[in-house]
């Protein structure tokens, strides 16, 4: 019973080491799974045409207009002089629209205002594929090092209850007392096959971010570290600024402001110019003809269209303040949520798991010379793994909502 006790005692105070917990390096590693998301991601893919399309569509919008060639015959197929085309007069037309009050560099303007515009839906999509799978990594390394840990505990657990049975067989004890062992031993399978299931499902998600159904995750490298400094609240909020959700809201300024210069600049029409030559038929002769004409702006001016675009500016004013309102309210919850782990994660390090393991400590030595029963360190082995299990948990919901909050600012806590 000594040797066995003595054995638990000290893979127990092996184990728990409560500042880092870590994966030995030869697994994939978060860098690799976020490298492959982004690879991958059709999404972005397709972000990525929009952009390409939209830099084709900036290269139409800055071409003047085709210049137009018509030809015209007039006094033909008529009667007595005039049914043939000896009377004929036919004329050779060319035509060319010159856009005034810069509608072409206008026209530019919106367009390379969309194309920021979409690069910033692209980024908004980059950050929101990091953050997913930062975070179901990190949650599957948590699940793992806790398979891990669970792992250990029922090696411990078998090899005491062998020990047990020994002492049994010697008629030392009841054999009631392997029994009892034993269901905390079933109990202790049940966790460790749950977890094991929970793994399986988050490396499936894993592989389902990534891309990579065929790819074989046989372990994840990485380390969960318990961070206790965390940036005040009022800072994070003013790094909620570089978000890309907002971030994008100056480019559609820019955009909206280049709509409403646009849209003023059609109030002014367009001239249109034209240089030709004509055959007189009757005459035998040949004339040359020059024109010009612009539209008179009396009924369009093209106010509604304007009067549009200056309320689309009020539009994405308003939000913009909507946008930032729910970012910040998101960032106040997880700022909150942040805070609680970190006070229970510091209460287990430094209060919790110091004192189970001095409770298992005391109850060993007690059961050394017949004051606990063999139950009780069972139970008090058990009640320091649960607490030891619980801390991993934290530490990875601390990371799952660091992750999230990096998200929001678009860079990393530090």
């Amino acid at each position: 019973m000594n040797k066995a006790v003595c054995i638990i005692s000290a893979v127990l105070f092996a184990l728990f080491t409560v500042t880092t917990y870590g994966q030995t390096s030869g697994g994939l590693t978060i860098e690799e799974a976020v490298s492959m998301a982004v690879q991958n991601n059709p999404e972005l893919q397709a972000l990525r045409y929009e952009i390409d399309a939209l830099e084709a569509a900036k290269l139409q919008s800055g071409l003047m207009p085709n210049p137009e060639f018509g030809v015209e015959a007039e006094n033909i197929f008529g009667s007595k002089d005039f049914n043939g085309f000896d009377n004929s007069e036919i004329t050779a037309l060319l035509s060319q629209d010159i856009l005034l009050a810069g509608k072409i560099s206008k026209r530019v303007k919106v367009a390379e205002s969309n194309i920021s515009l979409a690069e910033w839906d692209y980024e908004t999509k980059r950050i929101e594929i990091i953050t997913e799978i930062r975070k179901v990594f990190q949650q599957a390394l948590a699940v793992q090092l806790l398979i891990e840990k669970n792992e250990e505990l029922i090696k411990i657990s078998d090899e005491f209850i062998a020990n047990l049975q020994k002492r049994v067989d010697a008629g030392k004890i009841s054999p009631a007392e392997v029994s009892r062992a034993k269901i905390i031993l079933n109990s202790l399978n049940i966790d460790l096959n749950r977890l094991k299931s929970e793994y399986e499902i988050f490396k499936s998600e894993l592989l389902s971010l990534i891309y990579q159904p065929d790819l074989t995750i046989n372990s994840l490298a990485g380390e969960l570290k318990f961070t206790v400094d965390i940036p005040s609240y009022n800072s994070l909020v003013d790094r909620l600024e570089d978000n890309p959700k907002l971030k994008r809201y100056e480019s559609e300024y820019d955009k909206r402001m280049a709509v409403v210069n646009l849209e003023e600049s059609k109030a002014v029409p367009d001239l249109t110019i034209s240089a030709g030559f004509k055959r007189l038929n009757d005459a035998k002769a040949n004339t040359f003809l020059i024109g010009a004409s612009i539209p008179l702006p009396i009924f369009d001016r093209n106010q509604g269209a304007i009067q549009e675009a200056q309320i689309r500016v009020d539009q994405k004013k308003r939000e913009y303040e909507s946008v930032k309102n729910r970012l910040t309210l998101q960032l106040n919850v997880l700022y909150k949520r942040l805070t609680t782990l970190k006070t229970t994660a510091e209460q287990l390090q430094s209060e919790s798991i110091p004192q189970a393991e001095e409770a298992f400590k005391i109850i060993k030595e007690g059961n050394l010379v017949g004051r606990f029963a063999i139950l009780d360190v069972l139970d008090a082995e058990r009640t320091l793994f649960e607490l030891q299990n619980q801390y991993l948990n934290v530490i990875g919901e601390i990371h799952s909502v660091e992750t999230e909050i990096e998200g929001l600012i678009a860079k990393e806590i530090k």
